[in-house]
Parts: structure tokens; C-alpha cells; sequence
């Protein structure tokens, strides 16, 4: 089976050569790969770095988000698989494509996603904040578009990715929805890949605003898709098995909004108090410092506060912006 490999970027020179040279040292026998990188107005040296390693960038003209990029890559594309691969999602494996791209020889599958690990804990400028984000993070199975395998077909059935409705969040778990709406099979893989995301060798104080603002993204996508989607199930269409409700965006705005309402208070302020030590134990350990036992959940409490804020703007406006 022949594969597009379509790679959304923005601002990713710390990863995007690990990521092309891992590319490149697929073992892939199964037909013709091409790669298609599409560059989102980066201000870094992202450009540069895929041209020193011999692949041309198609750019936006402006920044247009992540669904719009990658829908851009897709009309790109030359063959019926495409692989999305974002920019800072390293292979790590020589069989990635072939262990990702094997289900989809099934009628019944219409996409496939990979073995996602999180952020090495141990890189470089990474601030305490990031360590607390990412320590209790395990191994899972995503269907989130970092490193995905589906049917140019199947995608184009169903209307691509929303970039009307979502920028840069939320168009993952939108399209895994409408694939299951539309009775199409997506397959977990052992294709394992880790997303080394980074928010620019920032630190302190900066690492912190930058997290609760991307928790705030989150939020609006939640939102947006509650309102797109109003009675689908919260959480279970990013993972081919459904997430606990616990787990979903849904959860933590109906708690943090209780903690204001009378008598439910008394209910959601102990509840948002202790959902925000979950993990604690595992974080102390893998970020290697006690004070993860005061800031692990400082950190949680401030992150569902920035999501719920989001949710309610994404509820009302209908889309992430």
C-alpha cells in the first residue's frame, strides 16, 4: 500500500530532525512513501531544517491552524493511506509505518493510531511545571492525528477534518467521533511513537502561563464539541476504548462551576480538591522533588480552572478559536 505522510509544523526546529531522520529510516516495503511536510507560518528554523534534510515545505500563507493543515496536506496527498505525523511526534521505531498502515489492509478499518509516550522527563530546559504536567503520563493509544494511519476515502466521506469549528484542538476528537458515526472500524496499534512536545525552552513562571493557556485551548475544543455534539459520550471517541468520565474535560467544568452553586458546593469544592491529588504519588517520584506534593495539585486546580473558562466560551461561540 502506497503512503502519504503528511506532516503539520509550527515552531518545531527542536524536534522536526528527529523526526524526518526517524522517516527516513523506516522499513517500509509494502509500496511508494511520500512525504509531505506543511509548515503553518513558523518563526523558528523549522523551514530550514527540513530543507538540510532534503525535503521541500509546502507554507500557509498565514497561520491558519492545525485542522486546516493538515486538510491541506491531505488534498496534497497521492495515495488512498495517509499518515499524519505532527512535528514533534518521533518514530521510534524502523516498522512504525508498516505496524501503523497493517489494519487498514482490513475492509473493516478506516483508520488506525499508534503507542503514544509522553515527553522525556530528562530533556534539556524542561522547567518543574512541565515535569509535573507529564510524570504520571503512561503509554496509550490515541487516535489524536500525532501519528495516525486512515483511508484518504473514508476522510473525505465524512468532510475532513472541521477547521471550521476547531484551530488547533479538538479536531482530533470531532473526527474520531464522525468516523464512528459513520460505522468505520479505527484499529489500536503497537506503532510506537513519543510526542516530545515543548514549549519553547521556556521556564519558571513563563512554562506555567504557556500550560494554562494550552488548557485553556483544550477548554474551548471541549466546548465546542459539547455544542456540535450535545448527547454524544464525553471522552470516548479520542481512544478506540472509551476513557472514564472522570478523565473528561466534561467532568472538571461541571465541578468547578458546582463549587459556586449552594448546597452542590459542599460536594464539588472536596471533589475538585481531591481529583487534584490523583497521581500525586507517581509524580513525586518520576519528577524527582517533594515539592510536586504542593504544586502537583496547585497545578491541576489552576489547570481545570483554565479549562472550565475555556469550555464556557467554546459552549457559547461554538468553535475553538
Amino acid at each position: 500500500m502506497n503512503v502519504s505522510v503528511i506532516i503539520p509544523t509550527y515552531n518545531n526546529e527542536h524536534t522536526i530532525g528527529s523526526v524526518l531522520k526517524a522517516l527516513k529510516n523506516q522499513e517500509y516495503d509494502k509500496g511508494q512513501v511520500d512525504v509531505i511536510v506543511i509548515d503553518d507560518g513558523s518563526k523558528d528554523s523549522t523551514v530550514r531544517i527540513c530543507g538540510a534534510h532534503g525535503v521541500n515545505v509546502v507554507c500557509n500563507e498565514r497561520n491558519s491552524g492545525l485542522a486546516y493543515t493538515l486538510n491541506k496536506g491531505i488534498r496534497l496527498s497521492n495515495h488512498e493511506i495517509v499518515v499524519t505525523l505532527h512535528g514533534d511526534t518521533i518514530p521510534l521505531s524502523t516498522k512504525l509505518l508498516s505496524k501503523l498502515v497493517k489494519p487498514l489492509g482490513k475492509s473493516c478499518f478506516a483508520a488506525s493510531c499508534s503507542l503514544q509516550s509522553p515527553p522525556r522527563l530528562e530533556r534539556d530546559n524542561l522547567s518543574l511545571w512541565e515535569k509535573l504536567l507529564w510524570a504520571k503520563l503512561e503509554e496509550h493509544n490515541a487516535l489524536n492525528n500525532k501519528a495516525d494511519a486512515y483511508r484518504k476515502t473514508a476522510l473525505s466521506e465524512i468532510g475532513l477534518f472541521d477547521d471550521k469549528t476547531f484551530r488547533t484542538a479538538g479536531e482530533d476528537e470531532d473526527i474520531a467521533f464522525r468516523l464512528r458515526e459513520a460505522n468505520k472500524g479505527i484499529a489500536a496499534t503497537k506503532a510506537r511513537v513519543r510526542h516530545d512536545h515543548h514549549f519553547s525552552g521556556a521556564s519558571g513562571v513563563h512554562s506555567l502561563l504557556r500550560i494554562l493557556k494550552k488548557e485553556y485551548v483544550f477548554g474551548q475544543a471541549g466546548g465546542a464539541l459539547r455544542r456540535k455534539f450535545p448527547f454524544h459520550k464525553p471522552g470516548s471517541y479520542v481512544y478506540p476504548r472509551p476513557k472514564s468520565f472522570v478523565a473528561d474535560g466534561s467532568f472538571r467544568t461541571m465541578v468547578c462551576i458546582g463549587c459556586f452553586l449552594p448546597y452542590i458546593q459542599v460536594v464539588c469544592i472536596p471533589l475538585l480538591f481531591s481529583t487534584s491529588f490523583l497521581g500525586v504519588t507517581k509524580t513525586v517520584k518520576l519528577a524527582g522533588t517533594q515539592k510536586a506534593v504542593l504544586l502537583y495539585p496547585l497545578l491541576n486546580i489552576m489547570r481545570f480552572w483554565f479549562y472550565t473558562l475555556g469550555y464556557c466560551l467554546g459552549i457559547i461561540r461554538g468553535k475553538q478559536t
